[in-house]
């Protein structure tokens, strides 16, 4: 493995966790407002 090899494989894998996480995270801040009763638009289901 060279150095071209493990730089490319590391910046895909950051990416790859970046998305991951990203998409989690909007999920999160979705389902917290929800239960907050913040998010007004989608009605609050308590």
């Amino acid at each position: 493995m060279n150095i071209a090899t493990i730089s490319i494989i590391t910046i895909i894998s950051t990416l790859f966790f970046y998305m991951i996480f990203l998409v989690l995270g909007v999920g999160g801040i979705a389902k917290n407002r929800r239960a907050q009763g913040l998010d007004q638009s989608k009605g609050s289901d308590n």
